[in-house]
């Protein structure tokens, strides 16, 4: 009985909602930061940090001032998150 309740439990965790994609964790063990600023969005990897950046056009992310980079990054980091 608790095999079989345990085997429903394994496919029900299996089976995606309607119009869910599974998705691959691409570079699983490249580095994570935290955006001065933004730290309660929590980390967020490296590469996509610096994707915003250039696409926000924003010189340095580690030293933001302005809340237009600050809102920037954050939009760009929630869309590509």
């Amino acid at each position: 009985m608790i095999k079989t309740l345990s085997a429903l439990v394994i496919a029900a965790c299996a089976v995606l909602p309607a119009g869910a994609v599974p998705r691959e964790i691409v570079n699983p063990t490249e580095p994570m930061v935290l955006v001065p600023g933004l730290e309660y969005h929590g980390p967020s990897r490296i590469s996509t940090v610096e994707h915003c950046a250039e696409l926000v056009e924003v010189a340095d992310w580690t030293d933001m001032i302005t809340d237009a980079d600050l809102l920037g990054m954050e939009a760009c980091l929630i869309e590509h998150t």
